[in-house]
């Protein structure tokens, strides 16, 4: 990227800085600036984003950035392109490089911005507040939820730096002015903001933007970006998007300036009819859950952590080789969404980023064949786009034209456009790859292709292996890249930080680390795992890194990521939330296996619980959940943004929770999914908490989340049992003519609002009955096969065949209740006394008993129930699956 389109990329990072820093302050902008003229800059926040270059320290740490100190103010030949200007102009541009920051500042923002004096009053939410005078300083960050799908809740997100506890980044209900926020909270935000921007790297202007985009998530994540129209969308997203835009409108003029119709008179940037400078593309990994599920034997459990892992590396690599190629010169602020397998990014729609996204792709499809063979695969595809604009009878109309398409659309439009060019791709895997290497897929002369003899299978996939042989255990070989993920897992186990290796040559230093067996190559890029330690060490063998060109450290699942600074030339840093990098752990301190997760607190075998989980209706959230008017890339940003904070970051959180630490392991979570093993009553805790703190996050009942889990004897194929736990979701999302919203468990499929509740609530009391009051363990038996009976039942009226349908466990149900209870009666009467425990169970069974008869609770649930309870009160796994 030339110094021009950085500059411009890094003054539209910081373009509404101003609004962070005028929050902050008690003074005002005539305080600020006594010749303060709103014709100048058109807003406040822009005068205050003029004077943030004025801080001396922020001026110190500019100056040290080499192309920067030239260009941060007006002391240059050409008084108005430096980056002050570009930054806070933005509302009163006076060339057209700083009108690039203003068109990506109404893109961002969708340019569909409502009637202002319409929404004084406005909360984002059911609850009308007069915010006062100082509103832009109360009015809190108001969750994106709120509005999908025509919903009316109004909670809001607290104001802190960026934070996976609970109780710093849960939003709260808002219901008046004082459940909003204030200047002190501001002022401490901006003091601690201040002091991190010192310590940014500033070797290079590349590095130096780098770190400030995630110093910007960090601490502008829960901001509002605009009080009056654009309180659900955070300051950090409509920064990062903006900038995104202005830098791809700089690179597309340099080739199509025609494009482009600046007028000077009005200062007024424009894009001509017919011309789509911007590009949403967009990529989806398939074969992702068969990659994770498919192994085949005991030895799965230490793999599983790794080949998750990669995944993560695998999509970071991805999008590392798209922004850094050098016909793209992309950011990390390019990218609008990145998790569970897919990402999407703004690019210029050029032929230059064409011709480079087809190398690339090419280059993805021959890697990733050359390392699995067809199990993962890359389907990519981009659609051009552009706003328009005209006026008419003093208001502006606005709209999205598609390239290719005909008529006027939204970002929904967009997005779904593109979802189903990317679903078409799926079809076609490895198309050219096919044409141009037919041979080596058909040829029956082709070795590779020869089966027989006595060939080394790898004990984890049960696949052939074809290359190096290696071992994990004595005896136990797995292929190269089985016995990479193993090693991966087990260095992340111990690790807080990780180094990108963005260069492609690999270096000497690189192969010193690569034998101590925490480093990777994914798609050509080398991953470093490191702890703090080992990354601030004197001698530490990675010092052969020298630019922030060409590596990049990461913090895992903490967001203190300048916390460690490298000795020497610093290369830039970031942080990121991955879903599960902690393992339960034995008393030696090593990973438990399967066996070691499913045994209780006295260390006695029970059973195995696999769950899978997922939002319910993600897909039309994205493309039809927001009102039109809300429709933009910064909202659409800052969903994906709190989307991948729960799922890949606070969920690490619950898990870290003593009552599941030891017991349970997360496999994978990313995007909206969750995979998870662990001991199977921990597990379904684990579900029903993970339920209850994502209704409590996204602060609606009608946004969900369902479940599948399955449980197994601890030897039982990983494989089998995820697919296993993957039918139970699906069953759950068919849930109610598809309404979703549940839990399948035990091969029964109940809501999560009030059906599962009031199963555990039955379970729990059948379980202390019969543990604690020595009720006869039978009724569980008994009850559970009147409720399968009822279900056969109900599979034979599907089928329409009537004839098989038997109601006698009806009568059989009360026959047996009868019984029951005169049993515990006549023991009462005999012993002439009212024993407490018996007087429980009679009193529980009668009111079962006429539950069941006035259908106040059904079979199902009953049985569900009783499964559940017999399972509990097992000490020792047996044979009951």
């Amino acid at each position: 990227m030339d110094n021009k389109r950085q500059m411009i990329y890094l003054a539209a990072l910081l373009h509404d800085i101003g609004k962070f820093y005028q929050r902050s302050s008690s003074i005002s902008i005539k305080e600020l600036n006594p010749d303060f003229d709103k014709e100048e800059f058109g807003y406040q926040h822009a005068e205050w984003t003029h004077q943030f270059f004025q801080i001396e320290k922020i001026k110190q740490t500019l100056a040290k950035v080499p192309g920067l100190k030239e260009n941060l103010y007006e002391n240059q030949t050409d008084n108005q392109f430096n980056v002050a200007n570009l930054a806070s102009n933005h509302h009163r541009p006076q060339c057209i490089e700083e009108a690039f920051v203003t068109l990506g500042d109404w893109w961002s923002a969708g340019i569909d911005r409502q009637n202002i004096d319409a929404l004084k009053e406005k909360s984002f939410g059911k609850v009308t507040i007069d915010w006062g005078k100082t509103r832009y300083k109360t009015i809190p960050l108001f969750s994106v939820f709120n509005g999908i799908n025509n919903g009316d809740s109004n909670s809001a997100f607290p104001l802190n730096p960026l934070n996976i506890e609970k109780g710093l980044l849960f939003p709260k209900q808002v219901n008046s002015k004082d459940d909003g926020i204030n200047e002190a909270l501001y002022h401490d935000l901006w003091t601690k903001f201040i002091a991190e921007f010192a310590q940014l790297p500033t070797d290079t202007i590349e590095g130096f933007s780098e770190s400030l985009t995630y110093l910007l998530k960090k601490f502008t994540w829960s901001i509002p970006s605009n009080t009056m129209d654009m309180a659900n969308v955070s300051l950090y997203e409509h920064s990062k998007t903006t900038a995104a835009f202005a830098e791809l409108f700089a690179t597309y003029y340099q080739t199509h300036s025609e494009a482009f119709n600046w007028n000077n008179s009005d200062k007024r940037l424009t894009v001509q009819d017919g011309k789509y400078p911007a590009m949403l593309y967009g990529a989806d990994i398939s074969g992702i859950q068969k990659f994770i599920y498919n192994i085949s034997s005991s030895k799965a459990a230490k793999s599983l952590k790794g080949r998750s892992f990669y995944l993560q590396l695998l999509i970071d690599s991805l999008i590392q080789r798209i922004i850094s190629h050098e016909k793209i010169r992309a950011t990390i602020g390019h990218v609008v969404y990145s998790s569970g397998g897919k990402f999407y990014l703004l690019l210029p729609n050029t032929n230059e980023v064409k011709e480079a996204l087809k190398e690339l792709e090419l280059y993805f499809e021959k890697e990733l064949w050359e390392e699995h063979k067809g199990k993962l695969k890359i389907n990519a595809g981009y659609i051009g786009f552009a706003y328009r604009n005209k006026k008419e009878n003093n208001h502006w109309e606005n709209w999205l034209e598609i390239e290719g398409c005909k008529g006027s659309f939204d970002i929904g439009d967009l997005w779904k456009e593109l979802s189903d060019k990317i679903n078409l791709e799926k079809n076609r895997h490895f198309k050219t790859l096919l044409l141009d290497r037919w041979d080596e897929f058909f040829d029956e002369n082709n070795e590779q292709l020869k089966t027989g003899g006595n060939i080394q299978t790898c004990a984890v996939t049960g696949e052939p292996i074809t290359n190096e042989k290696n071992k994990i255990d004595d005896g136990v070989y797995v292929s190269t890249s089985v016995f990479q993920q193993v090693k991966l897992g087990e260095a992340l186990k111990g690790s807080n930080y990780r180094i990108i290796h963005k260069n492609n040559d690999k270096h000497t230093y690189l192969d010193k680390r690569s034998k101590r067996n925490n480093s990777i190559k994914v798609i050509g890029v080398y991953n470093y795992l490191f702890n703090k330690e080992e990354l601030t060490y004197d001698d530490a063998d990675f010092r052969g890194i020298t630019s922030a060109d060409v590596s990049k450290v990461i913090t895992i699942n903490n967001t203190d990521f300048l916390a460690a600074p490298l000795k020497g030339r610093n290369p830039s840093y970031g942080f990121q939330f991955y879903g599960g990098n902690r393992q339960a752990q034995d008393v030696a301190g090593k990973d438990k296996t399967f066996e070691g997760l499913a045994k209780n607190e006295q260390g006695k075998p029970t059973y195995l619980g696999v769950l899978r989980m997922d939002v319910d209706g993600l897909g039309d959230i994205f493309i039809q959940g927001f009102n039109k008017c809300e429709r933009s890339f910064s909202s659409y940003a800052t969903l994906s943004f709190l989307l991948d904070v729960f799922f890949s970051g606070y969920i690490n959180t619950v898990r870290e929770h003593k009552k599941y630490k030891d017991f349970v392991n997360i496999l994978y979570s990313g995007g909206d999914d969750i995979f998870a093993i662990g001991r199977w009553d921990l597990i379904i805790d684990f579900a029903e908490e993970i339920r209850k703190d994502f209704k409590a996050f996204a602060g609606r009942d009608d946004i969900s989340i369902s479940a599948g889990i399955t449980i197994v004897r601890s030897k039982y194929p990983i494989s089998k049992a995820a697919d296993l736990a993957g039918k139970a979701e699906s069953s759950a999302k068919l849930f109610n003519q598809g309404e979703k919203n549940a839990i399948s468990i035990f091969g029964e499929v109940v809501s999560w609002d009030k059906e599962f509740g009031e199963v555990k609530e039955l379970k729990d009391e059948l379980a202390r009955l019969i543990e604690s009051n020595n009720m006869s363990h039978s009724i569980l038996h008994k009850l559970m096969q009147y409720a399968e009976i009822k279900k056969a039942n109900d599979a034979f009226k599907v089928k329409g065949e009537t004839d098989k349908i038997d109601l006698s466990y009806k009568w059989h149900t009360a026959y047996y209740l009868k019984r029951f209870l005169d049993r515990y009666k006549f023991d009462m009467h005999r012993s002439n006394t009212t024993d407490r425990n018996n007087m429980e169970i009679t009193d529980f069974v009668q009111k079962l008993q006429k539950d069941l008869i006035a259908n106040e609770i059904s079979y199902e649930k009953v049985g569900l129930a009783c499964r559940w309870a017999e399972l509990e009160i097992r000490e020792i796994a047996e044979d009951y699956i």
